[in-house]
């Protein structure tokens, strides 16, 4: 297997939890009424496909593996096959129509999980040669959840979760590594942290220039502090301005958001669901409409909110 070394960006912006984007909005959100989707599952990913349906990546005790399922966009889903060994699996479609996955897997020369990169075939069942991208846990548990996105200019970056090197409870940072080209191979790691301060699970819903948006969770800490989901804003997707304010209640823990476009300020979400319970907890699927910006302010006075989103 072909190991690829990543090396380290110099002169990229340095971002953290604190810094305001300079030109992307105030990130605010409004997420309307959940649909549950009858699976079994955490960590998934979404695809819009050309025919109006949504294509599920999610690890599911339902399979054994990561499940993928087809669901209309009213939230009726069937499982239409399964990829062993291909954890937290995210994909883009790249400048060639040509579609790349990025997934964490075990490498067995340093006998910790690392992030590759495979070809995945058109109905997104197949992956092909799996290459290393040489990002590594080096043991940490606090790791992983990628989320890769197509870049405005045609290369791939991708974010996943790195604990602190202070260490302690709900600390982790958002790293992220750009590619060198647009065949998204071969990464350079950017220079400092996109978040920091425990959130976790960074999902990118949109990547244009000077208006980018992500969705991302909160770590878990306590029962009074369950995972809840979180809106950002940005103008190149390095320096990030998140807004602390909820999107979901205390009663559960929400974590792994997805989604896709749908419209102008509009995005479909998907999540995993868990009761705030000790032990073992079954994780759900939900799917839910999110509105940004003006559309989110509409929802919160609609709804006769004292607070702005």
């Amino acid at each position: 297997m072909r190991i690829l070394a990543i090396s380290v960006a110099v002169g990229v912006g340095v971002s953290a939890l604190s810094a305001p984007a300079s030109a992307a909005p105030r990130p605010v959100g409004y997420l309307g009424t959940p649909t549950a989707l009858g699976l079994s599952g955490a960590s998934p990913h979404a695809d819009l496909m050309a025919d109006g349906t949504v294509r599920l990546y999610f690890p599911s005790p339902q399979t054994g593996g990561t499940a993928v399922a087809t669901c209309t966009l009213a939230g009726n889903c069937s499982i239409v096959g399964s990829i062993e060994r291909a954890a937290d699996l995210t994909d883009v479609v790249l400048t060639d129509g040509s579609r790349r996955a990025y997934l964490v897997d075990f490498d067995p020369n340093t006998k910790f999980k690392g992030i590759y990169t495979a070809p995945l075939s058109t109905d997104g069942l197949t992956l092909g040669d799996r290459v290393s991208l040489g990002i590594s846990s080096e043991g940490a548990m606090a790791w992983g959840v990628p989320d890769a996105v197509l870049l405005p200019d045609g290369r791939v970056r991708i974010y996943w979760v790195e604990p602190s090197p202070q260490g302690g409870m709900a600390t982790e940072n958002i790293v992220s590594a750009t590619s060198t080209d647009a065949t998204g191979t071969v990464f350079v790691r950017d220079v400092g942290t996109r978040t920091t301060g425990g959130l976790v699970d960074f999902e990118v819903l949109r990547a244009e220039p000077g208006n980018w948006l992500a969705i991302m969770s909160t770590s878990p800490e306590d029962m009074k502090n369950p995972q809840r989901l979180l809106v950002g804003t940005s103008d190149d997707g390095l320096t990030w301005r998140i807004n602390r304010k909820s999107l979901t209640s205390r009663k559960m823990s929400y974590l792994d958001p997805t989604g896709i476009p749908t419209g102008d300020d509009r995005f479909l979400v998907y999540y995993a669901k868990a009761p705030n319970v000790l032990g073992d907890r079954e994780y759900t699927l939900e799917q839910a409409t999110l509105r940004v910006g003006a559309k989110a302010n509409a929802q919160c006075k609609k709804k006769k909110k004292k607070k702005k989103c």
